[in-house]
């Protein structure tokens, strides 16, 4: 008979389960009467009006500090607070930064660094600061901190500077807090003791401990463009190798010691979920390995009850423990690609290995690393499909140089970890352990030199290209969806035919709004004290009038790169160079060496020192041919668009001041004109 019981059954367990995700988010979303974030708000009101106001809290650190560029980072749950002279309770989180002391523009001697406490996991401090509202996006490819922090359940940071800012009150009261801090510990101690250089020590803390911040950004740069950025975040691959080892070894030994078979496989995969967990506590409980634990502990209570174990089921009994734990983790990045990977690697991979058997003899399978080699090469492919909808989305570049690579990595990532594992447990016997150390040393070198390699040689390999509509989104998920349930032909036709409706409304989309109606953008960057602005054409070329500033801890012509790369301009026809003043020319070194340049304009000014002699002689190294231009002439770039030089004239050029020389610019589109003066002052205005 027919019967619609099954299915009316899963939609309305689908309901339930959505209902509840919300009701759980909506939780999530409620801030306390007593929240920090109000407290937060207000000094962020306060400071809009220059007043300062100093903030005081009290609290313990909630995550593991880590080294960054601007300072010393943690998370702080802060239960006491005080403004002047009230103090008062308080919850939530904030975001603290033990920061290094920024050097004054007029001064060259850097200041001298605070001397901070060492802080522990679960420690209580009192720190002193300013306390904000998260910083928001103020740029379109700009990456919302706010938004990230919210996420994570953060709503307010504290910026504080000097010794006497931070203050040690007492060691972790939390047991598992003292437990997971002195694990830390020993791992660093271990590291630092056992192996030899700190480019291999910099790996194993971020393969051991989650801690990435030792790596250098260049290194971490080569790692995403060879596509093996996921061998440096703790997931499933370390679950596998710290936890099912040891499972996987405690079954002979339980057996030699008599131990009847059901009490054994209870008791290995107790012994290796209490492993685990202490292992999630010391890398800071992150989405990917969280989600490996769980997935970790159905499959081996599952297989200590004699049960049949799903891949999908534990990837979703996963998906519904982190999303009440934390439901904002839905919208984070980490979230979507791992889940996306494994459930990528559940689908696909079969599926490909059929294909392979039905292709390739047996007699050739079965030679030695044939089916390895094979077997890995079909799962980098499957991640790689599943995970490039979340990567075009959220950074616009797919990575296909690892599919290759990882056959190499993956092997030497294991190895590493292994060996740092062992030189880490060893550590009281400690000629053992120097010899593991050494070998760490040996392959956690191995895999910096393949990144590299691969990023030289193969990085170029790779789409590049942002997908904001959320039609192509879902006609990618769809196709992908349809290859998963390949061997299910009524369930794959319809998925391919929703992904193609998708495909097709996705091109009649831009007709039916007329954006691909010609047009001019104009872009004007936020780069703080200084200018950054983005013309593009309606012919499709692009012009850029100055970078912004660029200082010790940031340099704008990267706010001026990630912009060109999120709205797809791969080459600048025209870049103009107001003046020669550091808050304009900072930024232009970088953007010439990030982005093709046809020409660059400027008013003909010379320096010997700064970012502006920089630019000059690297134009000079890179060919770019370069114009200077005065009051009267023009710049052609679109037919459509007239483009006049209203400055600097004889009179501003006489001033002797570089702001009086500014190129200024009259942009004509249609009815539309755009006036770009750069720092023109007096003269320069009253002679235009």
């Amino acid at each position: 008979l027919v019967t619609l019981r099954p299915l009316g059954a899963s939609a309305a367990a689908l309901a339930v389960l959505v209902a509840v995700g919300g009701a759980r988010q909506a939780t999530w979303d409620r801030l306390p009467a007593d929240h920090i974030a109000h407290a937060a708000r207000q000094s962020s009101a306060l400071d809009s009006a220059d007043v300062a106001v100093s903030t005081v809290l009290w609290g313990t650190v909630d995550s593991p500090p880590t080294a960054a560029r601007s300072g010393v980072r943690f998370v702080l749950r802060a239960d006491s607070a005080q403004h002047d002279v009230t103090t008062r309770t308080v919850s939530g989180l904030v975001q603290v930064t033990l920061a290094i002391p920024r050097p004054a523009p007029w001064d060259d001697a850097p200041p001298p660094l605070p001397v901070y406490p060492t802080l522990r996991l679960g420690d209580r401090v009192a720190v002193a600061g300013d306390l904000r509202v998260p910083r928001t996006r103020r740029n379109p490819a700009d990456f919302d901190y706010r938004q990230f922090l919210a996420h994570r359940g953060i709503h307010a940071t504290l910026r504080a500077e000097g010794t006497r800012a931070v203050a040690f009150l007492s060691p972790a009261a939390s047991p598992v807090a003292r437990l997971a801090g002195s694990l830390r510990q020993r791992v660093e101690r271990g590291l630092a003791a056992n192996v030899p250089t700190p480019e291999a020590r910099a790996v194993l803390s971020a393969l051991l401990i989650a801690d990435r911040s030792q790596i250098d950004p260049d290194t971490r740069d080569a790692f995403a463009e060879a596509g093996l950025i996921h061998l440096l975040a703790v997931s499933g691959l370390h679950v596998l190798l710290v936890g099912f080892v040891l499972h996987g070894l405690l079954g002979p030994v339980l057996g030699r010691l008599g131990v009847p078979r059901r009490a054994a496989e209870w008791s290995r995969s107790l012994v290796t979920l209490a492993l685990l967990l202490a292992y999630v506590l010391v890398t800071g409980a992150a989405v990917p390995v969280t989600r490996a634990f769980v997935m970790a502990s159905v499959a081996l209570l599952g297989r200590a009850m004699e049960k049949p174990v799903d891949t999908l089921n534990t990837l979703g009994v996963a998906a519904i423990v982190l999303l009440m734990m934390r439901p904002a983790a839905l919208f984070e990045v980490g979230f979507q690609l791992s889940f996306s990977a494994v459930a990528a690697l559940a689908t696909l991979t079969p599926l490909g290995l059929l294909a392979i058997r039905r292709i390739v003899p047996e007699r050739v399978l079965s030679r030695r690393g044939v089916k390895w080699s094979a077997e890995m090469t079909l799962a980098s492919a499957a991640a790689t499909l599943g995970t490039a909808p979340v990567l075009l989305v959220h950074f616009g570049r797919v990575p296909l140089a690892g599919l290759a690579l990882n056959l190499l990595a993956i092997p030497l990532t294991a190895a590493t970890l292994g060996l740092g594992l062992l030189t880490v447990a060893l550590a009281w016997l400690p000629t053992v352990s120097l010899r593991f150390g050494a070998l760490a040393d040996v392959t956690a070198r191995l895999l910096l030199g393949t990144s590299e390699v691969g990023a030289q040689r193969v990085g170029w390999l790779a789409i590049e290209r942002y997908i904001e509509s959320p039609l192509v989104v879902g006609a990618v998920a769809l196709a992908l969806g349809a290859m998963a349930l390949w061997l299910r032909p009524r369930l794959r036709w319809r998925l391919s035919t929703a992904a193609l409706g998708c495909a097709v409304l996705a091109g009649w989309g831009g007709v039916m709004t007329r954006s691909s109606a010609p047009h001019l953008d104009a872009v004007f960057l936020d780069v703080g004290q200084g200018d950054a602005t983005v013309l593009r054409f309606p012919d499709g070329r692009a012009m850029l009038i100055d970078a912004g500033v660029r200082s010790p801890s940031w340099d704008n012509g990267r706010t001026v790169l990630e912009h060109l790369a999120r709205a797809g301009i791969r080459q600048l026809d025209v870049v103009v160079a107001t003046h020669a003043d550091a808050d304009h020319t900072g930024g232009l070194p970088t953007v010439l060496r990030g982005v093709e340049v046809g020409r660059l304009v400027h008013p003909g000014e010379s320096r010997e020192d700064g970012p502006w002699a920089e630019t000059l002689a690297l134009a000079d190294s890179l060919g770019v041919a370069q114009q200077a231009v005065h009051a009267g002439d023009s710049l052609q770039v679109d037919p459509s668009v007239r483009i006049r030089v209203l400055a600097p004239g004889p009179e501003a050029l006489a001033a002797g001041d570089s702001n009086e020389r500014s190129v200024s610019l009259l942009v004509q589109y249609g009815e539309t004109e755009w006036q770009l003066t750069g720092d023109a002052e007096v003269a320069s205005e009253a002679e235009m």
